[in-house]
Formats: structure tokens, sequence, C-alpha cells
């Protein structure tokens, strides 16, 4: 037997109204004692209800529900998308919207079952081309809006994006005015957007500053411990005086690997990071880094999914770059 909305107002003692906006968090249920929401869903908890989203659009003509698109699994879940979702998450409550989360896998069959729950807005956290390529597809064949959280635009669809080289541009200018001369770089392959745009930014701080860039000093490998080995090994007027990771967990592998070789951190080898995670937190030296705004991209996303206005004016291709913000700790210091 299927529960209904009257089946809960009657043993919560209140009207069917009430029940609604409790269940779907509106900011008028707000007007309701706590003792009196708290009776409403644990009622409805104890029933099983279930809100038929569907159902409820086909009778309001309005689809308050949007779709997250994403790499999910277990295996492949980035900590980063967990802040951005909470982002997305706040925000799309504020504005009484629910969210259904799909995986990138199989986009045929996500896409389908997004468009047989009549949802019309999508944010895609994808990050492989080809999966974002089909993503936009399928949004332009099913006549959705779409806006992309990781990498940049696509096929006439905006980004909500953190402005990487700027962020390495900070990186370096902090660790220059500290009187750094001999900066590294340590980098991966260029797999995607926001590599490139790290190791560009790198490159323009170190023109910024004045500094040349030695060759030696520039490692994009995923070897990150022999790289480190291989630059702390050169002669003392050759080797780096800092390093800058383009991700936080290099900086804290080039901290180690610097320990174990005899280095003092930060006396002999100051260390900066990108993206403010836990791996810098508890690092051997608390690492300075780079915060990525992840939850003010999913807050703006849905603004703009929403046809909000936003703080920030896109480039020509579309993308609303988020300026990222420099978090100092111990690990950067003046040169000895």
């Amino acid at each position: 037997m299927t529960v209904t909305l009257k089946d809960i107002a009657r043993l919560a003692n209140i009207d069917a109204g009430a029940v609604s906006r409790t269940l779907r968090n509106h900011p008028k249920a707000q007007e309701l004692r706590p003792e009196t929401r708290e009776r409403i869903l644990k009622i409805a908890k104890d029933l099983g209800y279930q809100c038929n989203l569907l159902a409820s659009s086909i009778r309001t003509g309005r689809v308050t529900t949007m779709a997250v698109i994403g790499r999910f699994a277990q295996d492949n879940f980035e900590p980063s998308d967990s802040q951005i979702l909470s982002g997305i998450f706040k925000e799309a409550t504020a504005n009484d919207y629910g969210i259904k989360v799909f995986d990138d896998s199989d986009l045929p069959r996500t896409f389908s079952e997004i468009a047989g729950n009549r949802i019309q807005l999508v944010a895609s956290l994808s990050v492989a081309e080809t999966v974002r390529i089909q993503t936009a597809e399928l949004c332009r064949k099913n006549g959705m809006r779409l806006i992309f959280l990781n990498e940049y635009a696509h096929g006439g669809f905006p980004s909500i994006a953190l402005d990487n080289a700027d962020g390495a541009v900070q990186a370096v200018r902090l660790l220059a005015g500290l009187g750094h001369r001999r900066i590294a770089l340590l980098c991966v392959p260029h797999r995607f957007h926001y590599i490139r745009e790290r190791h560009r930014g790198y490159l323009e701080g170190m023109k910024q500053a004045g500094l040349p860039v030695d060759p030696e000093l520039a490692s994009c490998t995923d070897d990150t411990e022999n790289a480190v080995r291989r630059m702390l090994s050169l002669p003392q007027k050759k080797r780096p005086t800092a390093i800058f990771g383009i991700a936080d967990n290099l900086a804290v592998i080039a901290q180690n690997t610097a320990l174990r070789m005899g280095f003092r951190i930060p006396e002999e080898l100051s260390t900066i990071g990108f993206g403010a995670s836990d791996a810098g937190t508890f690092s051997y030296c608390r690492l300075t880094t780079i915060c990525e705004n992840l939850a003010m991209r999913g807050k703006l996303a849905v603004r703009l999914l929403l046809g909000k206005s936003v703080d920030i004016t896109p480039d020509a291709n579309g993308n609303y770059l988020i300026r990222p913000s420099l978090i100092r700790r111990d690990s950067a210091g003046t040169i000895q």
C-alpha cells in the first residue's frame, strides 16, 4: 500500500501542506516548531514514504530536481568532489530544489533516466574529455541546461572552474618574496587542462618574479620521489631552495623525501602545494597551499543553472573562473 502525505499528516496531527513543505525542506518549513518537523520526518521514515518526483512534476508542471553527473564509483571518487557536492546541495536546498546523482560510466542510460524524470538542469563533475563531449551532446539533444564543474567549458555549455594558473602564480610569487631564487616545479604528465594551467602559472610566476626557469628544476613525471631526489642531489648552488607541487600530495612527497635525505624543513627547503587537502594539514611541516574554493564552485553552478546572476564575468569561452586563495602555513619560510 502506497503511503501518502495525508497518511503522514493524519498521524502527525497536522495539515498535508506542512508535511509536504517539511519533506521537501522548503524554507517555510522552518516556521514549524522543531519538534513538529522531527515528528513528521520520523513518521515518514517509519512508514517508508518516498517522494514521487515525476508525479509531482506532472501535477505542478514544474520539476524541482537537478541532476549531478560524475564518476562516483568507490575506486574513482575524488575527495574534492565531495566538497563541490556540498556546495551544490546547500544552494539547491536553499532554492527548494532536490538533487539526483548519476554515474557517468553509461551516459545513454543515465540520460534516459534523467529525461524520464523530466529533469532539465544538469551539473557535470566529469573530467575525461570523451565523457564531457558526450554529456554536452546528450544535453543538447534533450534540450537540457548544463554546466561543467571540472575542466573548462565545452560545446557551448559554460563551466565554473578555478583559475589554476593564478593559483600557481600566487605560490611562486610568495616563494620569490621570501627570497627564493631556485624554485622547482613538481608536476605530472599533462593529462588534463588543470594540470597544464598550473604548469603555465608556474612559468608565468617565475617570469613575473624575474627568475630564470632551470629545466633541471621542472619535472612532469609520475615518479615524483625520484624527481625530488634528483633535484636535491644537484650541487648546492644549483639545487632548489623551494618546491612548488601542483597538488598537495606532491609537495608532501617532496617533504618526506627531503627529510630522508637529511634536509631540514623549511630551513633548507620550503614547500608549497595546491588543493588545501588533509594531506597538507597532517604533513611533517604543515603545508602552505592554494585553496580551490570547491564548495563555492558548487554553489555558483546551481545559481547559474537557475538563471541567477553571479559576481564573475565569464571569459570568451564561457568559463567562470574563481580566483583561488593562498593558505599560509609553516612549510614556506625565508631562505636561510
